[in-house]
């Protein structure tokens, strides 16, 4: 019997994790992404998948809906892994902890691992957000962007030679940030609001963001060292065998 694969899929929002993974040879892996189950969630709900457009009761209910669909990605994870399925593991790797600890319990199982992480700018992110079916609150999209580009270092060291990192940019990307202009363009347009703030709570995410929009314009500085195409898919390829 061959050994079981899994491959972790990260990246922002708008990266284009979908796209990419289509043009790559990875028909053989069962997805488990959260997002397939929601989408279908937030539809047969009747409130459709423009997040940053809901009401405050609509966001109530997406975060239930969310819930949901929470429980049951992990039971199509668990189900897979039981049989020892190979399998994507598609998500934004925001969060190293969970998902560090999931590639350990798989590799326990006798599993392969490997990451693909895909990189666009912050603007593109946005751009692409607004302009896909399920459209993130701009807010959590910059904050997932923000904790996925923090994480790069951590993947790289952990998953070793067996980590891609692909520039998904398109070649007139708009690599800058400015705070002020992404306000104008991305926030100040959407239409979602959630509960009434006290002057404590606004006080104290007014500086969250502050810090959010000076590391996130850090980390555009740093822009890090892609994998070529070529490489990557090589690398692909080859732990495939």
């Amino acid at each position: 019997m061959s050994t079981p694969q899994a491959i972790f899929m990260a990246g922002p929002a708008g990266a284009g994790k979908s796209f990419v993974s289509k043009s790559l040879p990875l028909s053989k892996f069962k997805v488990i992404n959260i997002d397939d189950s929601y989408e279908e969630l937030l539809k047969a709900a009747g409130i459709g998948t423009k997040i940053k457009d809901f009401t405050p009761d609509e966001l109530s209910q997406a975060a239930k809906l969310m819930a949901v669909a929470q429980k049951t990605t992990k039971e199509k994870y668990t189900k897979a892994i039981a049989k020892l399925e190979d399998i994507i593991v598609d998500g934004t790797g925001a969060a190293s902890k969970p998902l560090l600890k999931k590639k350990a319990e798989l590799e326990a199982l006798g599993y392969e691992t490997m990451m693909i992480m895909i990189y666009v700018s912050p603007v593109t992110s946005l751009e692409r957000n607004t302009n896909r079916d399920r459209s993130l609150m701009p807010g959590q999209v910059l904050n997932t962007w923000e904790k996925v580009n923090q994480n790069i270092e951590t993947y790289q060291n952990e998953f070793g030679d067996k980590f891609v990192l692909i520039n998904n940019d398109p070649k007139d990307a708009d690599t800058s940030f400015d705070p002020q202009e992404i306000k104008r363009r991305f926030f100040d347009t959407a239409k979602a609001k959630g509960k009434p703030k006290t002057p404590e709570e606004i006080a104290k995410k007014k500086a969250e963001v502050e810090a959010m929009n000076k590391n996130i314009q850090q980390l555009v500085q740093q822009k890090p060292k892609f994998t070529p195409k070529d490489q990557a898919i090589s690398k692909i390829k080859a732990f495939i065998k």
